[in-house]
Formats: C-alpha cells, structure tokens, sequence
C-alpha cells in the first residue's frame, strides 16, 4: 500500500553541530566568511528538501516512519562540491592499472608486467596516473619502457596530468605513426634522435591519433564507471560535481544510471568541445543545432555547459604565456585553438544560452578567455557564468576586468600540494602559480576542486592544500602569503563551487528549502590544525535526505 504523504520528517539528524555556511555569493565575493554555526543542533528532511534546522528539535516533526540519526556531537557541513573533475574517467581508471604508486621506472614497468601477465595477448592494457617527477630519475617512459612489458599488447598509458600518454610499438604500428607523421595543431608527437616517434604524445590533439583504435566502450562499462565513482566520491562526502569532457555517448549513461536509479551523485555534465571530433565550424554548427542548453535537466543530471581546452600545462611547456617560459625557454606554450576561434565559440554559445567552462593554465591564454567572455557578454548580457579552470599563472591586469564581469574560477589546491609544478617553473611564474588568496581578496569567486583523476577527489586533502600551501613534492611551502582560512577553504568545496552549476539558491549550504544533501565528519574544521582536517573521516554522506555513505562500523 503506497504510504500517504505526512507532515513529519523522513529524516532528523540531532546532537550534531551545524556549519551552515549560509552566506550569499554576494557576500562571499566581498570577503565575507562567518556564517551561522548552530550548536547542539539538529536538521529535518522531507522530500528531498531541509524543513528546519535550528537548535532546538520540534518532537512534532518525528513521526512513525521517520529515521532519526544521532549525530553524536559530530560535525554536519552541506554536501560538498567538486567543481571541476572527470568522474566518469575516474571511475573507468579504477578498472585499469594504477601506477601513481610506482616510484621508479622499474616500478612503473614492474605494474605493468603483472597486468600482461594475466592479460590475454592482442587486448589492450590501459594504466593510469604515472608521474615521472617523483621518480628517483626524472625521466618520462618512451615506447622502449614499455616494449620490455609486451610488444603484443597494444599498451597506452596516461601520466598523472592527463596532458601526456605514452604508447608502445604496437600502438604506434596499429595508428600509422611514423618518421613523416607531423605534428597535429596543438599537441605534439614526441620522437627519439632520429625523429621517429618515441611514443610520447602531448596534449589532446596528439592523444587524440589514437582514440580511433582503441576499442569504443559500452554503456555498461560507462555506468560501471559512474556507480565505482560514485562510491568514491561518496566516501569522500562529495554529493555534486562539474563533470567536464563529456561526450554524447557519455552523458547518455549519465541519464541512464538515474534512469536505473545507480547515480549516488548530482552530475552536472559538460559537453567537450573536443577538437579530434571536428574543426571549429563543425562545433559551432553543433552547438547552433543541439536542443537542449545549459541547465536543461533534473536535481541529479543536467547539462551544464560547453567544456573548452584551450591550452596546456606549465611543467610540460604547453600552457600559452606571454613570453617564453624559464625552464624551457625555446616555448611560450601554445593555445589549442586561435583567439578568433575561441571568441567565435564564445559568441555562439552565448547566442545559443549556453555557459562556459575554459582550461586556461597560461597568462596569455587567460587573456584570450577573458576576451572571450567580454564578447559573449556583449552578445547576451545574461547570468550565463562563464568561468576559467585553473588559471594557474594570473597576471594582476587580469583582476580588474575579472571582477566588472563576475568571472569566477575553479582551481584545485591538491594538485600544487602533489604534482610540484611550483618548484619547476622557475622563480617568475612560480610567484604567480594558483594565487587563490588574491583571485578572492579582488573579489573574484573561487571554487573548489580536484581535476581527479589528475589529483585525488578527497576534498579535505584539497582543503588542508590550501591552508597549507605545502608541497609535498619537495617540501616547500610556496607562496606562504596565499594561504587560506579554513571558513575560507570550506566555503570554496560549498557555496562557492554551487555557483558554478547555478545551484547557489539550492545547496552549498544548510538552510530551509535547499537540498537535502550533508556530510556529517568527526573534525570541526574551523578549529582543527590543518593536519586534523586533512585527516577528516566522513562517518555518513547524505543526498537528498537518504544516506548514500557510511564508515563501516557505523549506525
């Protein structure tokens, strides 16, 4: 018999302390971080959606069929966001192998051995995440490396960046790439003394003369990949996330898994503006001729924007600056599309009301974003939210028009503390890498991320980045000045990171009326050293007012 509706609770959780994180973006833009803190308090969920929160728990909302959670004097914070990550790439990497543990090339090599070893001959071996900077010679793997693993499995293997693949001969034989092969347009094919290639490709266009031989996945394997990720990210009190570099097929199994009920995750997806699937006519004729636009969707899938790569990294030299780089002074980088082109994209989108996400590392490449956004602007004056992810190397020129135009960013703090690009770039732009404190103190929305599966999606580990500022790659703290408050730090994985997907009205924070979603952890943040909240449990996770997480042991 279907239950009738009631006017109690579906969910109460009490004796808890509440950081509510109840602030407008207008006020975050304008430094504001004190937000309601409710001690001995309780919240109630009915529908999906916070009826009260408040210190003193109204009986009237328990009814026969309401769970009460006992928070046992724990912590209660909104769910938190990721507003820049690849979710769905994530998840499928957990079935492949997993070098960021390897140390050594010979590690690296030794991972891969074990996975030929059981895998038959002819299927492809995929591997994840090596990272030749934590090596005892910092050296990157070549075709050699990995024709001592096996020259009769194709093997394709993508460093920790994402920017970066290495390939044995058997791939290189199965793409056609040879001493002639030239150089696509924004990526290059890496060759050996005699300019053959050497199995190094670098950024997506180069990446991409591969895409075409490896075995298209299924739908189910996209799914399998988005319930494994969901487990992640629900184990790390993650309730909402950007998922960029999506493409049709891919946000279809996003649809799918709702439709099957697996989704554990609000997934805000964005279409890739993917270069190896056309030139920039084709995607502006694209986004002219799709139906649907930003925000188009239900609470857990939605659309919500164009994702463009428009450069590089600084380690590797392909992030596009206004001059030549000082650990490799032969590069300025490069951009992966002309200025003309991107302002072109931009100007569609807007006409078309779709938003804008732009991987821009470099100064100059943040300039041209910048532009971009202007022009879009100037076409449709709405609260379209056009942003920059990363923006890892700012100039301060950069501020002022960041600010008239409301441009936020999304940055990701892990991966300064983890990946070292600090201490390689050299002193000029190292001064100016992921200055998050100036962005805000301009007055420029920040929010928060990982970039996983580049860096770990754990949000405390990114929280404790940002107030740290300490590399773990060498153990320096870069840029002490820039360190963040932990309200600070906490606001940007909340609030903050909600405006990204224009879900500021409905969550980021806990008040009557927005989502259901929680994370009750053992660490009050706003008071615990960093090394405490770097060390946070997530004892439950909740969404829309069922608990999706819960550390074993726990009731």
């Amino acid at each position: 018999m279907k239950k009738l509706w009631s006017p109690t609770a579906d969910l109460i959780v009490k004796n808890i302390t509440v950081y509510t994180v109840d602030l407008t973006i207008d006020e975050i833009r304008k430094g504001k971080t004190d937000f309601s803190i409710i001690e001995n308090g309780y919240v109630a969920s009915k529908d999906g959606k916070t009826i009260a929160v408040g210190s003193e728990l109204d009986e009237k909302l328990i009814g026969p069929d309401t769970e009460v959670i006992d928070g046992k004097g724990n912590i209660l914070i909104p769910g938190l966001i990721d507003s820049h990550i690849h979710a769905m790439f994530a998840g499928l990497e957990l079935v492949n192998v997993n070098l960021k543990g390897a140390k050594t090339k010979i590690e690296f090599i030794e991972l891969l051995k074990a996975k030929a070893a059981v895998t038959p001959k002819g299927e492809w071996i995929t591997g994840n995440e090596w990272n030749e900077l934590v090596w005892d010679i910092k050296e990157a793997p070549t075709k050699d490396d990995l024709d001592k693993v096996s020259t009769e499995h194709p093997i394709v293997c993508s460093r920790l960046c994402h920017h970066v693949c290495v390939i044995n001969s058997k791939v290189i034989e199965l793409a056609g790439l040879t001493k002639d092969s030239p150089d696509p347009d924004g990526g290059i094919i890496g060759r050996d003394q005699d300019g053959n290639p050497n199995g190094l490709l670098y950024e997506s266009s180069a990446i991409g003369l591969i895409e075409n031989i490896i075995p298209e996945l299924t739908e189910e394997q996209r799914i399998e990949g988005i319930v494994e990720m969901g487990k992640i990210l629900n184990e790390s009190g993650i309730t909402s996330c950007i998922d960029a570099n999506l493409a049709i097929d891919d946000m279809k199994a996003y649809l799918q898994a709702d439709k099957n009920q697996k989704l554990t995750y609000r997934a805000n997806m964005m279409f890739y503006l993917d270069k190896n699937s056309g030139d920039i006519p084709y995607h502006l004729n694209k986004i002219k001729e799709m139906p649907a636009v930003t925000g188009f969707g239900n609470d857990m899938v939605k659309l919500n924007g164009i994702k463009i790569l428009f450069d590089g990294i600084p380690a590797t030299g392909t992030a596009a600056m206004r001059k030549p780089y000082e650990h490799i002074p032969e590069t300025s980088g490069y951009t992966t599309i002309t200025a003309a082109e991107m302002i072109d994209v931009a100007k569609m989108a807007a006409k078309y009301n779709w938003q804008i996400g732009v991987h821009s590392c470099g100064d100059k490449s943040a300039d041209i974003a910048i532009e971009s956004f202007v022009e879009a602007y100037k076409v449709n004056n709405n609260d379209a939210r056009h942003y920059i992810i990363h923006h890892a190397v700012m100039q301060p020129d950069q501020l002022p028009i960041m600010k008239a135009y409301n441009i936020p960013i999304t940055v990701q703090p892990t991966i300064n503390s983890l990946m070292g690009e600090q201490g390689l770039i050299g002193k000029e732009l190292a001064e100016r890498y992921m200055q998050y404190k100036t962005f805000m103190d301009a007055g420029i929305l920040v929010g928060g991320s990982s970039d996983c599966p580049v860096i770990s999606c754990n949000p405390f580990l990114g929280m404790y980045s940002a107030i740290t500022r300490l590399s773990v790659a060498d153990g320096v703290v870069w840029s002490p000045e820039q360190v963040l408050t932990a309200a600070q730090a906490l606001i940007m994985w909340t609030k903050s990171s909600a405006y990204f997907s224009h879900d500021d009205d409905k969550m980021g924070s806990i008040e009557v009326g927005n989502y259901s979603d929680y994370v009750l952890i053992d660490t009050p943040i706003l008071t615990a050293t960093p090394e405490k909240i770097r060390d946070t449990t997530v004892l439950k996770t909740i969404l829309n007012g069922k608990v999706v997480y819960q550390v074993p042991d726990q009731k």
